[in-house]
């Protein structure tokens, strides 16, 4: 574990990604497609870790697309599933593509399971802090959080969805409006993820503080110093509660 720490402040809000984060992707993501795809008759038989590694990596126009606005996340998710299919030689109706999306979406839910260990790290972790997700995630992440046992943490109001927005990570606006949405200042909150662009460089470029959930071991791409570097999601529990009862003790022994 690499920790870089500054001197202790008074933080009062958590803002977690999802995705990759909070909840692995291979947990549902994987699973739920390889389901799909034996289930699907146009799929049966297709290379399921070849086509995992093309549905993951659509091409970058598409991407950038997405991320202009000029394609919905409906219409997104389509043309994904559409290109992956184009490299199996594979001709598609669109009702087809939403069998699929269908198929990948209930199969894919049912993967997701209360993981224990994160459901205790963020019961503890409300007794310190307020806490948030903001997430870019295509599929509705409070269905995720309900399935991870987690829907009693994370109210509605409580997940700030990039959808909805029709704004993403690493576009400063969301910050802003996460914060809005807890009326809190930058300088009172720590963002939480694995992307070092959306959940450590923009948050910081926002005034917040960031810790970087690094579990690919990337080297990092900027010259950023996140308030902490991790390996896990299980290695932020002494982080957070030690600098917040550190904080505390301060602030009492100020008072004295």
């Amino acid at each position: 574990m690499n920790l870089t720490y500054k001197p202790m402040k008074k933080y009062s809000l958590l803002l977690f990604d999802l995705d990759d984060t909070l909840l692995e992707n291979s947990t549902w993501f994987d699973d739920g497609l390889a389901q799909t795809l034996a289930e699907h008759p146009l799929t049966k038989g297709m290379d399921e870790q070849q086509f995992l590694k093309k549905i993951k990596q659509p091409p970058r126009f598409l991407i950038d697309k997405l991320v202009r606005g000029e394609l919905t996340t409906s219409e997104f998710k389509r043309e994904r599933w559409k290109s992956a299919l184009d490299s199996f030689d594979v001709k598609a109706k669109i009702e087809e593509i939403n069998q699929l999306e269908s198929l990948f979406l209930n199969a894919s839910m049912n993967f997701i399971t209360v993981d224990e260990y994160v459901l205790n790290l963020m019961n503890e972790l409300t007794k310190h802090y307020e806490v948030g997700i903001v997430t870019n995630g295509l599929y509705d992440p409070q269905q995720k959080i309900i399935n991870m046992g987690l829907g009693d943490v994370f109210g509605q109001d409580k997940i700030i969805h990039a959808e909805p927005l029709g704004i993403r990570k690493p576009d400063s606006r969301i910050y802003t409006i996460a914060l809005e949405a807890f009326n809190k200042k930058p300088e009172e909150t720590i963002f939480i993820g694995d992307s070092w662009t959306h959940d450590v460089v923009g948050p910081m470029e926002a005034g917040m503080e960031a810790i970087w959930v690094n579990f690919r071991g990337e080297e990092k791409p900027t010259d950023h110093t996140p308030y902490a570097m991790v390996t896990s999601i299980m290695e932020i529990r002494d982080i957070l509660v030690s600098s917040s009862l550190s904080s505390s003790k301060g602030e009492e022994e100020s008072y004295e």
